[in-house]
């Protein structure tokens, strides 16, 4: 009887503790598969924001929200100040707020939309990051349908408490570089004041659903 007793409380604390190990290692799972890095969070959380936009002008509420969401995912006034080159230093500190303004206002208007028809019909695919002190680039590769991948990595910085996406590049190619290619090759052919008008003419025509 004694050593039955013995056997059966061997038994029971075997159980026990691997019961608790096996707890233990799942917990562990669970807080590192929820563990992103900095830099991941603002990026799922731009992607998600955008993918959620509405197609439409309707909820204007909801869309306002998620809008602001992806614009304080992006460093705006650092991707205008770099789309500008040269001219931005010409630039009164009351003309740099305004060019950020309507430079924004023509993402929103513009670019966005086109986004989140995009990211509604391809997988994002999260393959980790590259981190250093105060940076990170951030890894995935977007695919369709038909298989086709590209591989798209988001550079996200901190400044200051936040950290923001700086430069989106898709199989390699800079997204800032290409913006700010387009903006200083118009400036070449035309004023700054012109390009701002156009910036202002193509955010109104969208406002009006042209």
């Amino acid at each position: 009887m004694y050593y039955g007793r013995v056997n059966l409380w061997t038994s029971v604390a075997s159980f026990c503790a691997t019961t608790v190990f096996a707890a233990t290692i799942v917990m562990m799972m669970a807080l590192t598969a929820r563990a992103a890095s900095p830099g991941e969070a603002v990026v799922r959380s731009a992607i998600d924001s955008m993918k959620a936009l509405p197609p439409t002008k309707s909820q204007p509420e909801a869309r306002r929200k998620l809008l602001d969401s992806i614009d304080n995912a992006l460093a705006l006034d650092l991707l205008a100040k770099q789309a500008l080159g040269p001219q931005w230093a010409k630039l009164s500190e009351v003309e740099r707020r305004r060019f950020i303004a309507i430079f924004t206002a023509s993402l929103e208007k513009l670019a966005f939309p086109r986004a989140a028809a995009a990211l509604s019909q391809v997988k994002v695919t999260y393959l980790g990051d590259d981190r250093k002190a105060s940076a990170e680039v951030v890894r995935t590769t977007i695919a369709n349908d038909d298989g086709g991948k590209v591989p798209v990595n988001f550079v996200v910085a901190q400044r200051g408490a936040r950290w923001q996406i700086t430069d989106v590049t898709m199989d390699g190619a800079s997204l800032s570089q290409a913006v700010s290619g387009r903006i200083q090759e118009a400036l070449k052919k035309e004023s700054y004041q012109k390009l701002v008008e156009e910036l202002r003419k193509r955010v109104a025509a969208a406002d009006a659903g042209r």
